[in-house]
């Protein structure tokens, strides 16, 4: 019976002993794993930091850069107003051929400028004021064409009307002259137009 006693505290404790070293593999595996999941938490942290680095490093680039690509825009700016001046400049001091050769000049440099439908005008301006007319007329002709939306386009037919009733165009005058009225009504240059088909 003493006997069947011990053998049974010794399976007790066996099985006390299997059980507390299982639960000693256990925990070694939940610590190793935290371990794992630590180091991977600060390799995270680590790339973290240098993406972070990496990105605040490309952001002071891109405002260098947008600052430099903002002050050559803005000396290209002024440097096509410069030209187009120099082009005016010509024209009002009655030099109307160096001044066709400027606009052009300008036109050719920067066709995609917001001033070329004005160097276009002022070429027209230009042939109208030598009285060069059959030119005159192509070049307002040209200038309608391409921009009709152009604020100088009202401008534009009245001078282009004036040019047709030079080279006793009587029709081409009438019609074109119509067309600033009907489109252009408010215009100074369609009350004018009016102003003089009601005293003839």
């Amino acid at each position: 019976m003493q006997k069947q006693m011990l053998e049974e505290q010794k399976s007790q404790s066996e099985l006390l002993r299997l059980i507390r070293a299982d639960q000693q593999v256990r925990f070694n595996e939940i610590d190793r794993k935290v371990s794992t999941i630590d180091g991977n938490l600060n390799e995270n942290h680590a790339r973290l930091s240098k993406i972070d680095e990496k990105t605040a490093e490309f952001n002071k680039k891109l405002e260098a850069k947008l600052a430099a690509d903002s002050a050559v825009a803005q000396s290209y700016a002024v440097e096509i107003e410069k030209l187009f001046q120099i082009s005016m400049n010509d024209f009002n001091a009655g030099k109307y051929d160096v001044a066709v050769a400027g606009f052009k000049d300008f036109l050719n440099q920067y066709p995609e400028s917001s001033m070329a439908s004005e160097a276009e005008y002022w070429i027209a301006e230009c042939l109208y004021a030598k009285r060069d007319y059959p030119e005159a007329e192509k070049a307002y002709m040209s200038y309608i064409k391409k921009y009709a939306q152009g604020n100088k386009i009202s401008v534009a037919l009245y001078k282009l009307g004036l040019v047709y009733s030079r080279q006793n165009k009587d029709k081409s005058k009438a019609m074109v002259w119509k067309k600033l009225v009907d489109q252009y009504p408010d215009s100074q240059e369609a009350q004018v137009v009016k102003a003089q088909q009601k005293t003839n």
